[in-house]
């Protein structure tokens, strides 16, 4: 077992990115707004939409916005799942009387190289295939983290949005968005062939 002070010499690359002096911030630059609920169906759930895109930005010690090239590959993003008040979500006492999972698909993200609408390289975080497991209204709740541990670097919260019965759902039209960073083949979103 590591002491606190072995883990903050880790070598990262050689480099202790702890002492850079950098500052995050992931913000939600797409957030869903509708889902539906897939109820333990796992082959045919559908995926929140539209899927939820978040924006590293990071600024060195002197202030200057940068992309931390040296850092990304130490870098992720962990998904959960809140009520619009905040509170965890995470997990739920099923009809069966067992402790499921709320939240299903892929929940930790690594960062990705895209461009934006205005063709500015950026590195974002993509979670295109998020489902809820019940009817509901909650928020997505995210954490920027080092893989090597330690607390947030940063944390983001969407707008609550809705979960709805699979028979009472509606997709709402892909986001230009959606198609802009799907066109690039970074992150895959799942969108049909006449959309490519």
């Amino acid at each position: 077992m590591q002491s606190e002070g072995e883990e903050d010499n880790m070598n990262l690359g050689g480099i202790n990115h702890g002492d850079l002096g950098r500052t995050y911030r992931i913000t939600p630059i797409q957030s869903p707004i509708i889902g539906a609920s897939f109820q333990g169906a796992y082959l045919s759930r559908l995926p929140l939409a539209p899927p939820l895109i978040l924006q590293l930005d990071c600024w060195d010690s002197d202030g200057d916005l940068m992309i931390p090239y040296d850092e990304l590959p130490f870098l992720i993003c962990h998904l959960s799942l809140q009520t619009p008040e905040e509170e965890d979500a995470a997990m739920i006492i099923s009809r069966e009387g067992e402790q499921v999972s709320m939240l299903y698909g892929t929940l930790v993200a690594a960062p990705a190289e895209m461009n934006d609408t205005s063709q500015a390289p950026g590195i974002y975080f993509v979670f295109p295939d998020v489902s809820v497991r019940y009817v509901g209204r909650f928020r997505l709740h995210a954490l920027l983290m080092r893989i090597t541990g330690g607390p947030p670097l940063d944390t983001a919260t969407t707008e609550p949005f809705d979960i709805v019965r699979e028979s009472d759902y509606i997709a709402p039209p892909i986001t230009d968005l959606t198609r802009h960073f799907d066109s690039q083949g970074v992150v895959r979103f799942g969108l049909p062939r006449s959309e490519w």
